[in-house]
């Protein structure tokens, strides 16, 4: 279980990273609502979910996506 926090936590660091590479264009105003969550999908969920599918989650895990989730 530790195993899967540690790779939540290294792959939401990773995510935000790639959303501050990104972030004149994901923020920008002149973008359709639609576009702009498209383009977060596709961009930094693609980076924070990769290998989700092994991941056993707690409470405390889902918190963690959930806060990135709203930070996104």
């Amino acid at each position: 279980m530790e195993d899967a926090s540690m790779e939540i936590k290294s792959r939401t660091a990773q995510a935000k990273s790639a959303f501050m590479n990104k972030k004149n264009l994901l923020c920008s105003n002149s973008m359709n609502i639609k576009v702009r969550k498209c383009l977060i999908k596709m961009y930094v969920w693609s980076v924070a979910l990769y290998g989700c599918e092994t991941w056993i989650l707690n409470k405390a895990e889902q918190r963690t996506l959930e806060s990135f989730e709203m930070w996104c």
